[in-house]
């Protein structure tokens, strides 16, 4: 019985990496032209429907939440459609290679945030740093008013990623923190994925 489910989760598995690397060669054709046409977004549209499994799975549900928000008034304005673009273009943006094979690390993971408030927020740092050591990282946000936490849990308010990142990421592979992290906000907590950079400019 548990072979059955390890092949079942195999399977799973495959077919999510197979439908990404759909996604990541459909994004690729669409944006071969540098334009965006309406035909193309319903489209796309239509293709995440049709594949309801990956449009539930990051980053694949990011794209679809974006088409449908340009979608839902039956007008795609300039800046939904320069949106669309550039979400594309992060989906792309890593090695194509690897974000067929599995998940990648792109800027589709990170929040747009103005700005970081540290008074009472409960941080976690994953990856590495420009700024400093990840030890005068976490004296700089405890200085401010933040707490911080080795991982990320429920009571999270800003996971940090750190701008060298991390070694796992070369193959492809998130991370735990950030994973986790995806997870949680998936189920409706309000956890926010910042860069370094952003981080480091509202200390």
């Amino acid at each position: 019985m548990t072979n059955f489910f390890a092949r079942q989760g195999a399977a799973y598995a495959n077919e999510m990496k197979r439908s990404l690397g759909a996604l990541v060669g459909i994004a690729q054709g669409i944006l071969c032209d540098r334009k965006l046409a309406d035909e193309e977004v319903q489209f796309l549209s239509a293709w995440l429907t049709e594949n309801d499994a990956i449009a539930a799975e990051w980053p694949a549900d990011v794209v679809y939440q974006r088409v449908r928000a340009a979608l839902a008034d039956g007008i795609i304005t300039e800046a939904e459609r320069a949106h669309l673009v550039q979400t594309l273009q992060q989906l792309i943006g890593g090695a194509l290679e690897d974000l067929a094979a599995s998940t990648h690390v792109t800027s589709l993971a990170f929040d747009d945030v103005h700005r970081v408030e540290f008074p009472g927020a409960r941080f976690c740092l994953t990856g590495e740093f420009v700024f400093a050591p990840r030890e005068k990282c976490v004296v700089a946000i405890e200085q401010r008013g933040g707490a911080i936490s080795g991982n990320v849990t429920k009571k999270l308010r800003y996971l940090v990623v750190g701008g060298l990142g991390s070694p796992e990421w070369k193959h492809g592979s998130f991370g735990t923190k950030i994973e986790q992290a995806i997870r949680y906000r998936r189920d409706g907590l309000p956890i926010l994925i910042v860069h370094e950079d952003r981080w480091a400019s509202s200390l």
